[in-house]
């Protein structure tokens, strides 16, 4: 990053009425600075809101995130929009796995990797359309049931329109003792685009990242 680009850090050049629409908390100011960052040319931005990993008591603590969230995510698109920038932005909302639909004896949500939720939004992304809808489970079972797409499914943006290390390219990982990591080859689905005839040309990501996946 240039030193101009580091400017955009101070979100206090933003005025007070903005600043107070993300929200007085790290998480707030951390999508304000996303926005300004992305504004100056940075082409990859994520945020991290930690505190998901609901085990215990997982109404209330995902009460206490939904604070700091929905304010913050609702005025980062809106401010995207504002300054011209959500068309050529794509933003990414999601953890690395989900939670049990069932609540546990401790009143709390366990790991469920089967499926969860991610909100996208801008880059040409249809606004307000499900790509995937899971059926509800069945009482007393965990395993979700029904067609489902596997993950090899779910890749969005054409994969030759991103910047992707060489060995992504070739379909392998690096792994840290030279074991073989296949990567899904992804298939884009069409219909999430707001127009067929879109391709990115040039884009930014801004990815909003959760610890322990909220579901």
């Amino acid at each position: 990053m240039s030193s101009d680009q580091l400017k955009a850090f101070d979100v206090s050049k933003e005025p007070e009425s903005l600043r107070k629409d993300f929200g007085d908390d790290q998480f707030g100011r951390a999508c304000l600075a996303a926005v300004r960052l992305i504004e100056v040319g940075v082409r990859c931005v994520e945020v991290t809101l930690d505190g998901w990993d609901t085990h215990a008591n997982n109404h209330a603590a995902v009460a206490a995130r939904n604070k700091a969230l929905d304010p913050a995510f609702a005025a980062l698109i809106k401010e995207l929009k504002k300054r011209g920038l959500l068309e050529k932005t794509l933003v990414l909302c999601g953890g690395e796995f989900g939670r049990t639909p069932s609540i546990n004896p401790a009143g709390g949500r366990d790991h469920w990797p089967h499926g969860f939720s991610i909100a996208l939004a801008g880059g040409g992304i249809r606004a307000a359309w499900p790509s995937v809808e899971q059926p509800e489970a069945q009482p007393g079972r965990q395993e979700p049931h029904g067609k489902r797409p596997g993950p090899s499914q779910h890749r969005g943006h054409p994969r030759h329109r991103l910047h992707r290390p060489r060995h992504q390219l070739r379909g392998r990982a690096p792994h840290p003792i030279g074991r073989p990591m296949a990567i899904s080859k992804g298939k884009v689905i069409k219909s999430c685009w707001q127009r067929s005839s879109f391709v990115v040309t040039r884009f930014s990501g801004l990815a909003a990242s959760f610890c322990q996946g909220p579901a």
